[in-house]
């Protein structure tokens, strides 16, 4: 797809649950291209659980699932970066980008997470369940809370090397369009897709980031897609403008 697209696209199969594949991967690289400029971690697992449980309460959840998101979600992140850092480093700037999730109703937690306002334990209408969900949120906030301690380390040490968190919309992957049965050509025939966003976004999102010269301004944020579209004035690849 990256060489249709007019790259040069270079496919390596790595099970980021394996650190010596990752090893190789990076050694590759080195020994291909001799330098990197910009790495995206985007390895997630945990949804390969289907043991009809995803809807439970934490205690019934397999702690396989919890452990997957953790290994090949929050772990590989932090792998992938220090085996691709002395590369970026070398180059003198860079920019790391790790997939994640921008949580909107986490302001209501905080006063629970330091200790000064009760916890809010009302269920929401719109979530279904708890036990995914606390799988999930804790390996995606941790993610952000490493994102910032990474940008801080760097930062601390003089290095000019961006760590930002990107956070993707509802996006139109080949998993979600085939579980409602539609392709990319006929997505906004299917009303639950109404307001989704193409996988293409987020790339469009990292070049921006790539190509800005202020880009440390942004190290150690967590930050959504659709935004970054409204800040760099960029559509998704439908013309649409996201909101």
């Amino acid at each position: 797809m990256v060489s249709d697209l007019g790259g040069i696209g270079i496919a390596v199969e790595v099970d980021h649950a394996v650190d010596a594949e990752v090893e190789v991967l990076f050694t590759k690289v080195q020994h291909e291209q001799g330098k990197l400029d910009i790495l995206v971690n985007n390895a997630w697992g945990g949804y390969s659980v289907t043991d009809g449980t995803l809807d439970e309460p934490f205690w019934l959840q397999p702690m396989l699932r919890f452990d997957r998101m953790w290994t090949v979600g929050v772990r590989s992140n932090l792998v992938a970066t220090r085996l691709g850092l002395p590369l970026l480093l070398a180059a003198g700037r860079g920019l790391v980008v790790n997939t994640t999730l921008m949580f909107a109703d986490l302001a209501h937690d905080i006063g629970a997470l330091v200790g000064e306002a009760p916890a809010d334990l009302e269920k929401p209408a719109s979530e279904g369940h708890a036990g995914c969900a606390l799988f999930y949120r804790t390996a995606k906030l941790a993610i952000n809370q490493m994102t910032l301690y990474m940008a801080k380390d760097l930062a601390w040490n003089g290095h000019r090397v961006a760590m930002v968190a990107l956070s993707p919309g509802f996006m139109r992957t080949e998993a979600i369009m085939d579980e409602v049965g539609s392709d990319a050509g006929h997505w906004y025939t299917e009303p639950i897709l109404d307001g989704t966003e193409s996988t293409e976004l987020t790339g469009r999102g990292v070049v921006a980031l790539a190509t800005d010269n202020e880009i440390l301004a942004k190290s150690g944020q967590t930050l959504s897609t659709r935004q970054l579209a409204r800040d760099y004035g960029y559509s998704d690849v439908d013309g649409r403008s996201p909101v």
